[in-house]
């Protein structure tokens, strides 16, 4: 593995495998393993060609650009491009360095981080430690991995320029993985700012300086010849990332049918999603490529655990007694090139935590059971409100004939066709819910899977998902951390706090010129992709 943590002498290893792999609980949804498939040639483009505008088309210009100062994943698209973190995560979900050089754990849970030489912001000053405890200390103001960092860190400290000592009030195998979205900028622009104060002018080490940016408008990157690039094969946020094209340009167009005309017509080169409907006049159209990324969006819902009819542990387990989850799928998807049916809530797609443990009763439809489990509970037919919508097919599509399903076992679903921006609202409201459509991308490290959290909407109190979770983000050895996850997914699926259908294959649409050797980067990383320039 690429993961670079080496010990001293006095020391052992962190750990040795893509445990580490990271990705919080906010990073690469629908990025996954080599071996994604295209309908189209992107893969076979020959010798990588250098030149040309690459464009971008986007949902919207996200209106905060500073990585810092905005928790949505969609938010740091242009950042991607243009910053770096300490450590980042390949399409296969390995961790390894980007501006670290290594990471050496001294016991205790004092760690000695060292950077890479020689690298420079796009300013032209020299990136130092005094960089990094300024990007880390505004770091810990964020949601997600940042506040986590925070709750294990007792002091950073810089040794000299490149070193810096970091010491966390317990050992932990998590520090590469909460590394990973610690994006570094100069501290005179970041010392002391708070994340209310959002930085406009991004200045950092990556392949792509910011060129100009309008809220409202175009995103414009310009390659930077002064990037320090890495001698190892690009893979996602790993290893060298080749600025191919001259200019990248990010443009709103909110319709993905506008999306999918612009880029048949060569307006633009990647349009972003495509509807599923349309893959295969896009694959056999000839106008453009469907380009299908590795199966790592699971399909979900979020039971309320606070209170109402699904606080009853036997009424969740009855719901999944009366699930098919291969028809769902098929009728939600269509085809099944398009997902899998796997109960691993991190699915195979990161070999290193896929498990099929305590998955005996999933796809397992037992109408007797249902019944048993329905008396259990107590439930006399009253309507369950099952909040969704058609803004996410892979949130909407199973909610339909997973309804149908559940009526023929005798539960009465109300489905509620909502806006995204109302699910994610009432969500947080217990008061307005007993279920929620809602999607899992692969996380590296299952750690960070936020339905794992108490604070998660749906209120999953349990003193054994919170001694599993220690135990998981302190035991530094692989394989016992495989087993403990293996403990905590079976008691996901005991007491049920949420259910997966299955995974779907994220597609987009891409313009004939476009070229990649991972075509998962995709998702999110562009530096690495070509224009046919002939």
């Amino acid at each position: 593995m690429r993961h670079d943590v080496r010990p001293n002498r006095r020391v052992r290893r962190l750990i040795p495998l893509a445990a580490l792999a990271a990705a919080s609980a906010l990073v690469l949804s629908g990025c996954g393993a080599d071996g994604s498939t295209s309908a189209g040639s992107i893969t076979d483009g020959g010798e990588p060609q250098t030149g040309g505008t690459l464009t971008v088309a986007l949902s919207a210009t996200p209106s905060i650009i500073d990585p810092f100062a905005t928790s949505l994943q969609a938010d740091w698209v242009i950042a991607r491009q243009v910053c770096e973190p300490l450590f980042d995560v390949s399409t296969s979900f390995e961790v390894g360095p980007v501006l670290a050089k290594d990471l050496v754990d001294n016991g205790g849970g004092s760690y000695t981080l060292s950077l890479r030489d020689g690298v420079t912001f796009q300013d032209g000053e020299p990136f130092t430690s005094a960089d990094v405890i300024a990007s880390l200390n505004r770091y810990f103001l964020t949601p997600g991995n940042g506040s986590i960092l925070k709750s294990l860190t007792t002091s950073i400290e810089a040794v000299d320029d490149t070193t810096v000592a970091i010491t966390l009030n317990t050992p932990s195998p998590l520090l590469p993985t909460l590394l990973t979205t610690a994006y570094m900028m100069p501290a005179s622009i970041v010392k002391d700012r708070p994340i209310t104060d959002p930085v406009s002018d991004l200045v950092c080490t990556g392949p792509y300086k910011l060129s100009s940016y309008a809220a409202d408008g175009d995103v414009v990157l310009d390659r930077w010849d002064g990037y320090q690039k890495l001698d190892t094969p690009g893979d996602g946020g790993l290893g060298a990332k080749n600025a191919y094209a001259d200019q990248i340009v990010f443009t709103p167009m909110p319709e993905a049918s506008t999306r999918r005309q612009a880029t048949e017509a060569g307006q633009v080169d990647i349009g972003g999603s495509l509807s599923y409907d349309d893959y295969d006049s896009v694959s056999t159209g000839g106008a453009a490529q469907a380009v299908l990324l590795s199966p790592t969006s699971g399909s979900t819902v979020v039971f309320n655990k606070a209170q109402g009819i699904m606080s009853n542990v036997a009424m969740r387990q009855a719901f999944l007694a009366a699930l098919n989850m291969d028809d769902i799928m098929l009728a939600a998807f269509g085809n099944p090139e398009f997902y899998s049916v796997d109960g691993s809530i991190i699915p195979e797609v990161n070999s290193t935590w896929a498990t099929d443990a305590g998955t005996e009763n999933y796809n397992k439809p037992d109408l007797d059971r249902v019944k048993k489990l329905l008396d259990e509970a107590g439930y006399m037919g009253e309507p369950i409100r099952w909040l969704t919508t058609k803004e996410d097919p892979s949130w909407y599509g199973p909610s339909l004939p997973a309804q149908q399903q559940l009526k023929e076992a005798g539960i009465n679903i109300d489905l509620q066709v909502i806006d995204r921006a109302s699910v994610i609202q009432l969500r947080t409201d217990p008061t307005a819910f007993d279920l929620f459509s809602s999607g899992i991308p692969t996380y590296a490290d299952p750690v960070l899977l936020p339905y794992l959290q108490q604070t998660f909407p749906g209120t999953w109190v349990s003193p054994d998902r919170d001694a599993l979770l220690s135990k998981l983000s302190t035991e530094s050895d692989a394989a016992a951390r495989k087993a403990t996850w293996e403990q905590l997914q079976t008691l996901v699926y005991e007491d049920l706090p949420f259910l997966k259908f299955g995974t779907s294959r994220p597609l987009l649409i891409t313009a004939n010129r476009v070229h990649t050797e991972h075509p998962d980067e995709l998702a999110g990383w562009y530096y690495n992709t070509w224009l046919d320039q002939s």
